[in-house]
């Protein structure tokens, strides 16, 4: 007899859908297990968002025990055009008058026209050599020396049959590293070739023609000693930066003055007729950012526990951590924390002195007006804040005490991991359940299958039989 194709097609019965009814009641364990897992896939998830929310917290309140935030500067000047100021937390707060007599400035020589710059110069040897020029009047008449700077060490450049053009000048210069920059300039009467060295006289530089092979390459020699040959014409003189400082002279090869001052950085921009006046003050506006910034990770905490803890009477549903103790003992514990006091300051003990307030839902709140009256007194703001005393723990400011708890709770044995270790490890015990669920499941319904088809089969005998039997009783009848 042929096999059947469907359950139930022999016998009539509706075996397909016995079948999986039957097995659907053998997986239900399996499918419970899973809808479980995914909510606590949404737990770890959770518990992945308090604790990014405590890492910020943790990282605001170290800037606020880090004695450079609170030493932070700003500086200002009367002419921004002229010099300008920046400040770092070495800077003292202070006032400074600066009068700009002289800005630094690079030499620059420029070589005659050429037609093109692929015009051949000449073959040989250009050496560059830095160093200052030097006038001494105390001979007749004044005369001009150079004197090669100690740090540097002359740089020879060979110009050959392929490298003879002024572009090609150009670039074996500027590969060199000797000390100054070239390029080319066009203009009218055509194409000339422009040195520039770095800023301060002794960035000067002279330039030395050695000729072999073509003639022509002595067009590009400089040297502005007393009786030494320049074929190239000098446009600027290298010079250093020269002002006063209260009145104190101060030289530079640069614009940028950042070793005049401790921590105070001075941009020299023109020659100033009149001083810039510089005023160097605590940046208050940074601390009290900080100090905001420290607010608002705290309350991101405080709103992502009590949210994710919370049953919701109108849509009747509960947060994913909803009656977890775990949670709800690290937002008391931060809680009490922040409403507690400290001795770290003898003029502040509790963050409503200094104008945070605490709201009834536990966020934090700054009372500007009263917060900028406690930034009259940084020394004692500092120490409510950061002050750290191993010996005595109610020295402790109040960011030195949430970095300390925040470090507990986010390490690898802290509250936090260990919640999120346990969900993960119920995960995992649960998926093996699953999967062996899964394969006695299979077991199950490759049984029920093959007995529900011997069913069929047996029935569909049965049912031939009983048709066979009726056809001739139906025969005996008409022929008697």
């Amino acid at each position: 007899m042929a096999s059947l194709s469907s359950l139930g097609v022999g016998s009539g019965l509706d075996a397909e859908t016995i079948v999986t009814q039957l097995v659907a009641l053998e997986k239900k364990p399996a499918t419970d297990l899973t809808s479980l897992n995914s909510k606590l896939e949404t737990k770890v998830s959770t518990w992945g968002k308090i604790q990014s929310n405590f890492s910020a917290l943790q990282d605001a309140a170290g800037k606020l025990t880090d004695a450079t935030f609170w030493n932070a500067t700003k500086g200002s000047s009367s002419d921004d055009t002229a010099v300008s100021v920046s400040t770092s937390s070495l800077a003292a707060p202070g006032s400074y008058s600066v009068n700009v007599t002289q800005l630094a400035k690079e030499q620059y020589i420029a070589s005659k026209a050429f037609t093109a710059k692929t015009d051949p110069v000449g073959e040989g040897t250009l050496r560059i050599e830095l160093g200052t020029y030097s006038l001494n009047n105390n001979v007749a008449p004044p005369a001009v020396t150079f004197n090669a700077k100690v740090a540097a060490t002359a740089v020879d450049i060979s110009i050959g049959p392929g490298d003879n053009t002024l572009e090609k000048i150009r670039d074996r210069i500027n590969t060199a590293n000797a000390g100054i920059t070239a390029s080319i300039v066009n203009d009218a009467s055509g194409s000339r070739l422009v040195m520039r060295g770095q800023s301060g006289e002794e960035n000067a530089f002279k330039v030395s023609v050695t000729e072999s092979g073509a003639p022509g390459l002595s067009d590009l020699a400089y040297d502005a000693s007393t009786g030494a040959t320049s074929n190239m014409t000098r446009s600027q003189e290298a010079q250093n930066a020269k002002a006063t400082i209260n009145g104190l002279n101060v030289s530079s090869a640069k614009n940028t003055l950042n070793d005049v001052v401790d921590g105070v950085t001075l941009q020299l921009k023109k020659v100033t007729t009149t001083p810039a006046n510089l005023t160097i003050e605590q940046d208050t506006a940074s601390i009290t950012k900080g100090v905001n910034d420290f607010i608002a990770s705290y309350n991101s905490v405080v709103s992502t526990i009590r949210t994710q803890t919370l049953y919701d009477e109108a849509s009747k549903t509960a947060g994913p951590l909803q009656g977890d103790s775990t949670a709800r003992g690290l937002l008391s514990q931060v809680r009490s924390l922040v409403g507690s006091s400290t001795t770290a300051s003898s003029v502040f003990s509790r963050l409503s002195d200094i104008g945070i307030d605490i709201n009834k839902d536990g966020t934090l709140a700054m009372k500007s007006t009263k917060f900028n009256e406690a930034m009259k007194n940084p020394t004692e703001l500092q120490k409510f804040f950061g002050n750290s005393d191993e010996a005595d723990a109610n020295k402790n400011g109040m960011a030195q005490r949430i970095r300390n708890m925040t470090k507990l709770l986010l390490g690898s044995d802290g509250a936090i991991s260990s919640r999120t270790d346990g969900i993960k490890s119920t995960i995992e015990r649960n998926k093996d359940q699953i999967e062996r669920i899964d394969k006695r499941v299979s077991l199950v319904e490759a049984r029920l299958r093959a007995q529900y088809t011997a069913l069929d089969s047996s029935i569909a005998k049965l049912n031939g039989l009983s048709s066979y039997v009726s056809a001739q009783l139906a025969a005996l009848s008409k022929n008697s």
